[in-house]
This record gives C-alpha cells, structure tokens and sequence, in this order.
C-alpha cells in the first residue's frame, strides 16, 4: 500500500481549505497552514481529517476512540518464539500509512539512528563498530507494547502539535494505550519518543570515546581502547526512570583479547566489514537447496527468501 500525498487527493492547500466549512475553516487555518509548511500531516481535528480523507467525522472518531475494533490481531513465529500482531482494517491502516510516511520524510533522524530509517539497514549498523576491541550490546523488552500513548502525545506536542492533533494522533496510530506491533505508523512514531533517549545515550558515548548505535530496540556500543567500567551501570541508569525495560537475558559483551567472535545484528564485526557467521552461510546453503528441489511450503517462502536477501546484502555491502 503507497502512502497518500500529504493532502491526500486535494491539489493545492486552498482546495483542502476551502472544502472545510467557514466556521471550520476560521478554527483550524492557521494551525493546518503551520502543519503544513512544516510538511508535517495535518491532523488537527477529526473533523478536519474526515474533510481530508473523505470519511464521515463520526467514522474517524469510531476510528479513534474505538480503534481497537479495527485491527486484526494474530501471531506470527520469529525464530523459537512466536509474536503477536496487531494489523489494522484498511481504512484505519491508509490513515496510519500516510502519516507515517510523511512524518519520516520530515523528521530529522541522528546518524547513529538505523532503524525505520530509509536508506539504513541493519548491515550499515553492524558496519559503524568493524575494527572494534569490544562491542556491549543491550535491547529494549518488548519496545513497541512498551511504548505507551502518553510519550506519543508528548512526542507529537513538542513536534509542533496541538493538544487535540497530538491525541487524535495517538488515538489513530496507537493500539490501545501503546504502539501495534503492525501498524505503519509505529516505527517512525517509536524513533520519535526515543529521542531523548538517544540525545542521552549518545552524551554517555561521547564523553567515553565510544561508538553507538541503536537499530530498532537494538542498543549497541563499541571501542577500541579498553571497556569503561561504569559502562552498563550508565546505560541502565538512563533507562531505569522510563517505561522501557532492558530485556537481561539479551545483555551482550565480546572482547576480541579474549578470542570472543564480536557480533552486531547477528552479523561479525571483528574484521573490516560485517560478515555472516559460518551458522548462518550454512542456513543459507540449505535454503538454497530446497529452493532447488521446490520442498518449501508456501508458507514458509517469504520468510526464507527474505533470509537469503539479507545474506546477499550482506556480501555485497560496500561494494
């Protein structure tokens, strides 16, 4: 599903204004006009944002403040585990495509940011810490369902959003009281609130010469001097007064003194460029050869051949 333009099906700014009412319009103008230089979408009322996508206002507001009857929830395997799904009905997943799309487009993202982030993938992550003498990592538990509304609409409100457009929003994009795990508006949403944390984490990089970087829920750090000591007790530190939690089995530490593999990403690091561990190259070999001999199930297709995609950017990256 593409994104709608920022104005949806209006052509110019004063065509989507002047569809509005005049005691509508006399509200909302100067905000909308504020939104939109700013190429931010426009979300100001729910009367406005029917206006804007041709739904009825009292759809939008079902839409929002019952939103949770618009998502189909299902689970889906990820390695030994399975996850759980929350994929919204067309009508509420066009609202949530285009304004995610739009607010990536404009939301200024820091270079050590990977995730949801066009143009980054998970190889260039795993490349900023190649050559490193050690590579600490942590990662979030349960990032999206521990998002919870209430950073959103504070998120949004410091965006440049009114009270009313930043809890429309939320109530539009969040499932419930937290961000979907499937709805297209969670990422950039999710990179949004996450901010502050990473304004803090990098502080903490800077002032010990270290390199950061976070991919998704993924936090890793890296040098090639000695580990600072204080290093894990200053990254908790940063998360202990928030509403996320680190996941303590996925705490990770490799020293390459120590003959230790360093993994980023599932990906080495300990030469010049990421590579594939030897597991992974021969999972790859194997589905190759059910490619060949046409034994895999329909479906588990997409799955396998994404894992080889990934095996080929990998080998190709920097090429």
């Amino acid at each position: 599903m593409l994104a709608p333009p920022l104005l949806v099906s209006y052509s110019s700014l004063e065509d989507y204004l002047s569809a509005l009412s005049p005691e509508i319009r006399k509200m909302y103008e100067e905000e909308i006009r504020a939104l939109v230089d700013s190429q931010l979408p426009p979300v100001v009322s729910s009367r406005c944002l029917s206006v804007l996508f041709g739904y009825s206002t009292k759809f939008v507001n079902a839409l929002a403040l019952r939103n949770y009857k618009y998502y189909r929830e299902f689970t889906i395997r990820k390695g030994n585990k399975r996850r759980k799904i929350q994929a919204p009905r067309v009508a509420l997943k066009v609202i949530q495509k285009w304004f995610g799309h739009h607010l990536a487009e404009t939301l200024p993202v820091e270079d050590y940011v990977y995730g949801f982030v066009s143009g980054r993938s998970a190889v260039d992550a795993a490349a900023q810490h190649c050559g490193a003498s050690w590579v600490y990592s942590v990662d979030i538990e349960n990032f999206f369902p521990s998002t919870n509304d209430d950073l959103v609409v504070k998120a949004l409100k410091e965006l440049g959003y009114s009270e009313k457009g930043a809890r429309l929003i939320t109530y539009l994009c969040c499932y419930g009281s937290y961000l979907g795990q499937g709805a297209p508006s969670s990422p950039v949403l999710s990179n949004l609130v996450m901010k502050p944390i990473d304004i803090q984490l990098k502080e903490v990089a800077d002032e010990l010469g270290i390199t950061l970087t976070r991919y998704a829920d993924d936090i890793v750090l890296s040098g090639r001097e000695n580990i600072p000591e204080e290093l894990s007790l200053r990254v908790a530190k940063i998360f202990a007064s928030t509403c996320w939690k680190l996941a303590a089995k996925k705490e990770y530490l490799a020293e390459a003194k120590k003959g230790q593999r360093l993994k980023v990403h599932g990906l080495l690091v300990n030469g010049e460029v990421p590579r594939l561990t030897k597991g992974y190259r021969n999972r790859i070999r194997a589905y190759k050869h059910l490619l060949s001999t046409d034994k895999v199930k329909p479906e588990d297709m997409r799955r396998i051949i994404g894992h080889i995609k990934f095996a080929e950017s990998v080998e190709n990256w920097g090429a």
